[in-house]
């Protein structure tokens, strides 16, 4: 099992069998435990509330935040009677391993929508045009302002969201928590969130169900289609190929700004290829078919990923017993 030590502490991962004999580089503590079920258990100890809060009781706070490996071997893992522990692993297992089927489904879909609009492009010359973005679809539409005095606010920083993943929405009270000056871009479902900062980062999204008061860090250019022929997911897989990110990025490069970035104008200037009339519709309720099924997976994983959190520190304690449950 690996345990990151240094920077972004307490992350872990168990080694795959298959990596065995492999000449490995590593940067993080490596925990050897033979035993395949405690390997797992102390993995999902380190996950749970009660490791996490050791591990930060004993951060060295230098420069960079450290655990020292001292610590590490002293944590007090709770052990339990191996029936309990193997059916409490199972469970936990379960839930992560059908995670991690969804996610790979999830891309599969997308590797489908990016190869089905290529395909497009390549056999219907006569049914697009190349047209400037800005002509198609607005580019940060809606403006929060703090008179508006919401309750609540569900807020996406660039780092929340890589490659299409959204890894963190953080929730704040603004009457008593401190809104960041960022949070200014109102979110709509089906929005494209492009950060325009360092874009070779991948910090993009299309956010087929946004939270209630939902808003995205003015580091993003929200995008939004304007015109009936033309769907969001069309313009989302345009923004995220290869090429595009890499023009991108050989643009903010140029800037004379702090960071390298480009502006949501240099968004709106670029040109992608937009149905002409409905000759297209199969194609784009295909691209909007996909994405659907994408959301409603990214949905369940949520769901998912809420529950084992819920069971775990329940399972770790002791206070939920599945030893007698049929898995």
């Amino acid at each position: 099992m690996i345990v990151s030590v240094v920077g972004t502490i307490g992350k872990t991962a168990i080694v795959p069998k298959s990596f065995a004999g492999c000449n490995l580089v590593r940067a993080t503590a490596l925990i050897d435990i033979e035993d395949e079920l405690m390997s797992k258990w102390v993995k999902y100890y380190f996950d749970s509330p009660c490791g996490q809060s050791y591990i930060e009781q004993n951060l060295n706070t230098t420069v960079q935040p450290t655990l020292n490996i001292k610590s590490l071997v002293e944590m007090p893992i709770p052990i339990r009677d191996t029936t309990e522990m193997g059916k409490n692993v199972l469970l936990l297992s379960a839930l992560d391993e059908k995670i991690e089927v969804n996610r790979q489904i999830n891309d599969n879909l997308l590797a489908q929508a990016k190869v089905i609009k290529k395909q497009w492009v390549a056999t219907n010359e006569d049914g697009y045009e190349m047209l400037p973005l800005a002509d198609v679809a607005a580019i940060n539409p809606d403006t929060y302002s703090p008179k508006e005095a919401w309750e609540y606010v569900n807020y996406l920083d660039t780092s929340s969201i890589t490659d299409g993943f959204i890894a963190d929405v953080q929730h704040i009270v603004p009457s008593s928590e401190k809104l960041p000056s960022r949070a200014r871009r109102k979110v709509a479902a089906g929005d494209v969130l492009f950060s325009t900062v360092r874009p070779n980062q991948k910090h993009f999204g299309i956010i087929s169900d946004p939270l209630p008061n939902m808003l995205a860090s003015t580091g993003f250019a929200d995008i939004r289609s304007k015109s009936p022929l033309v769907c969001n997911e069309l313009i989302y897989l345009c923004l995220t190929e290869g090429d595009f990110i890499e023009k991108m990025q050989q643009l903010a490069e140029q800037s004379t700004s702090t960071f390298p970035s480009i502006k949501p104008s240099d968004l709106g200037a670029c040109q992608i290829p937009c149905p002409k009339g409905e000759s297209s519709d199969v194609f784009t309720d295909t691209l909007k078919s996909l994405f659907s099924l994408i959301a409603a997976n990214f949905l369940e994983n949520n769901s998912l990923g809420a529950m084992r959190d819920a069971l775990l520190p329940k399972l770790m304690s002791g206070e939920i017993d599945v030893s007698a449950v049929q898995l």
